[in-house]
């Protein structure tokens, strides 16, 4: 059984006995609570991960996103991160091209700060 909205629950709740309105009812606390926990705040400080071995503009980009889980990947953000990655394709150093991308972070991460505080 599928239930679409409140009303289906509604006529559910009318079917049932006193014992089973009060077991669906502790289920939906258990529920409700169980959803607060994992609702973790993303850190509010970079990670730190470390880049890998001959890490490439691809791989620095996932790396980034994962630094700063904080950060919304927004259009702006993933627009510039595309040109850069573009300019690889193009013919653009990795080490060059990954100094912008950690710089791009950064700033986004400092607007962040300045929206957040």
């Amino acid at each position: 059984m599928l239930i679409k909205n409140q009303t289906d629950i509604t006529k559910i709740w009318h079917q049932l006995n006193d014992a089973n309105r009060d077991t669906l009812l502790k289920f939906a606390q258990f529920l409700l609570e169980q959803g607060k926990e994992t609702q973790v705040a993303p850190p509010s400080q970079p990670l730190n991960i470390p880049p890998p071995p001959n890490e490439n503009v691809v791989q620095a980009l996932k790396r980034l996103k994962k630094n700063y889980p904080m950060i919304d990947a927004d259009i702006p953000l993933l627009d510039a991160a595309s040109q850069l990655i573009l300019q690889k394709v193009l013919g653009g150093s990795d080490a060059d091209l990954i100094l912008k991308m950690e710089r791009l972070f950064l700033d986004s991460y400092h607007a962040w700060l300045q929206k957040h505080s």
